[in-house]
């Protein structure tokens, strides 16, 4: 909200007060599907209707069931981003830097709307994790754990 002012987030409030129940399981059911979730649709019937054996009716059936598919599958990818945020034993540093990754991720993806908003988030968190394993020590927790506890049986010496 920086540069925003209280007339901003009033107007935001009225919207965010104004969503009813039955307007979220439309998004989630794909029932409104916005550019993002018929793009995914097209580009899944582009994929399947080349197949050998499958006809552009049911590749277009696949790709309606990918695009109504895609809002659920998304945010069930970032309630377990933030799980893993919240209940992983990585280091505070860790975790701030995958707290951040999807804040800017969703910041980029949310020219797609609330589902280009939820992919970003989560492919942010995907490639902090996967910077954090690159430029890391690739070693898990478990495996730092059992090197400080041999080097304490080892008085010191690993």
């Amino acid at each position: 909200m920086i540069g925003h002012g209280m007339d901003d987030l009033g107007i935001t409030m009225q919207r965010v007060g104004a969503t009813r129940l039955d307007d979220i399981g439309q998004y989630f059911l794909g029932n409104r599907p916005g550019a993002l979730q018929k793009g995914i649709s097209n580009d899944i019937y582009g994929l399947i209707k080349h197949l050998p054996g499958v006809g552009n009716k049911t590749a277009a059936k696949v790709g309606r069931f990918a695009g109504r598919l895609a809002p659920g599958l998304s945010a069930a990818g970032n309630v377990m981003d933030v799980a893993d945020i919240i209940a992983g034993d990585e280091s505070f540093g860790n975790k701030a830097m995958d707290t951040v990754a999807m804040g800017i991720g969703g910041v980029l993806g949310a020219a797609g709307g609330p589902l280009g908003a939820s992919i970003g988030a989560s492919t942010g968190k995907m490639l902090s994790d996967g910077t954090q394993w690159l430029f890391g020590d690739k070693k898990t927790p478990d495996q730092r754990k059992l090197e400080s506890a041999l080097a304490a049986l080892n008085g010191g010496l690993v």
